[in-house]
């Protein structure tokens, strides 16, 4: 039998969860730097929100409302880091911060989805974080970061590319050049160009980098411009202080006939003297 007290503790936990709910729908339509009204029980921060943040104050607001409707723990009760953790599960979001300030407000600090690289392998397509975070790809995200083919698992892991990665995204002229990454199943990296043509046999994607584009550059700047663009069809500086080149294999006009324009059998060239110390 419902007693008078059991009504009242009813219909004011109804309106507690309503009051929560409407806190919460009210701080997701703010920017990154505003508040929700005060006295409200949840604080809601998203870092560098922006409209092509891959989430929102509304898409955070909702998350936290479901976990107080599925644990039906008032704001009051809450352990900050069952808050945490629950966000934190989200592939869309970087890192949640969750803290308890000395009004009882629980404030959250959420760091959207930082991709590094967008992974195209027989699973679909689906970008990466730093830690190898995998956020499926849809039209509503989009970031402009470099496309890998491949499959990251085992010893040819995410982590294991993060220095190529970092080394590319610091320099604007890097980035302009690669514009693809290629794993394959020896461990072997190729780098696609923005130079069609040739493609880059960059060898280990986590020793001797910087080394090894100087010894492109100085490719680029030297030998190129001569040869063609076209001339070699790989660029190969997966060996210490050389650069291998191989020619691209002309094309027959009459098949009984080969033609060698250079006298050399050969179709790759050791360009040697191509070394980081080249100016």
């Amino acid at each position: 039998m419902l007693t008078r007290s059991n009504i009242v503790c009813c219909v004011l936990s109804i309106l507690l969860m309503g009051y929560l709910v409407v806190a919460l729908i009210t701080s997701g339509s703010m920017s990154a730097t505003a508040t929700a009204p005060t006295g409200s029980p949840v604080r809601i921060f998203i870092e560098g929100e922006d409209t092509a943040s891959f989430v929102t104050h509304r898409e955070v607001a909702m998350l936290i409302q479901d976990y107080f409707a599925a644990t039906r723990i008032v704001p009051a009760d809450v352990p900050s880091y069952d808050i945490e953790e629950t966000l934190n599960g989200v592939d869309n979001i970087e890192s949640a911060r969750c803290t308890r300030r000395s009004n009882d407000r629980l404030w959250v600090e959420v760091v959207p989805m930082r991709p590094v690289a967008r992974i195209f392998d027989n699973t679909g397509s689906y970008y990466i974080n730093r830690d190898g975070k995998r956020l499926t790809a849809s039209l509503r995200y989009r970031s402009d970061v470099p496309f890998i083919t491949g499959r990251l698992e085992g010893r040819h892991s995410a982590a294991r590319l993060m220095p190529l990665l970092d080394y590319i995204e610091h320099s604007e002229s890097r980035r302009q050049l690669i514009t693809a990454i290629t794993l394959e199943e020896d461990g072997d990296v190729i780098l696609i160009p923005a130079f069609r043509g040739h493609v880059i046999n960059f060898g280990a994607p986590d020793v001797d980098i910087e080394n090894k584009f100087d010894r492109l550059t100085t490719m680029y700047r030297d030998i190129m411009p001569a040869k063609g663009w076209d001339y070699y069809d790989t660029l190969t500086v997966k060996f210490r202080g050389q650069v291998v080149a191989s020619r691209r294999k002309p094309r027959l006009r009459d098949p009984l006939l080969i033609p060698d324009p250079d006298g050399d059998a050969s179709d790759n060239e050791d360009i040697s003297t191509m070394t980081a110390d080249t100016d």
